[in-house]
């Protein structure tokens, strides 16, 4: 009964020593998050961006406009666009984009969007071509994106995105 009693003991000494390691992927990211957030402090600083509130009111986003389009039509949430883009970590690492002239532009429904990107879609007009500075609580957040088998990261955790986005169209249902 006394080996019984000790093995338990020395089961749950185990479990508890375990789990208070360090967790390696939160701590693989602590520089990472800092130098997205030094991004975003500097870009509170730089008068030749706009902050823009996000529509969930959960952060900002920060827009320079590149081209100014001739539309008129508002983009609303419930929306689909077509629009050429280029997606960019802080290092300028291309993570995704649909620039001519080897791509057709991207269909997006606005509301499957993440938040700071729908917001930026969602003040633009057909021709307009923005650069976008999404913060990571506005974009995939502490959790990042991982590609489809959950192997690697596509987006790290705590990603500051830079997106040059160029609206092409408001697509009619």
């Amino acid at each position: 009964m006394k080996s019984y009693k000790t093995g338990i003991w020395a089961l749950l000494c185990a479990i508890i020593f375990l789990s208070c390691g360090k967790d390696d992927e939160t701590e693989d990211y602590a520089a990472w998050k800092v130098e997205n957030e030094e991004v975003i402090f500097d870009l509170l600083k730089n008068t030749s961006y706009t902050r823009l509130e996000s529509f969930s009111k959960a952060g900002s986003i920060f827009y320079k406009v590149l081209t100014k389009g001739e539309g008129t039509e508002q983009i609303y949430y419930t929306d689909k666009v077509k629009v050429y883009y280029t997606g960019t970590f802080i290092d300028g690492t291309v993570f995704d984009q649909s620039e001519p002239p080897y791509n057709a532009p991207a269909q997006f429904s606005v509301s499957a969007t993440a938040d700071g990107f729908g917001t930026a879609l969602q003040h633009m007009v057909v021709g307009d071509r923005w650069e976008i500075w999404v913060p990571y609580e506005l974009g995939y957040g502490s959790s990042g994106q991982k590609d489809a088998t959950g192997s690697y990261y596509v987006i790290p955790p705590y990603s500051t995105l830079k997106f040059e986005v160029e609206v092409v169209e408001i697509v009619k249902e």
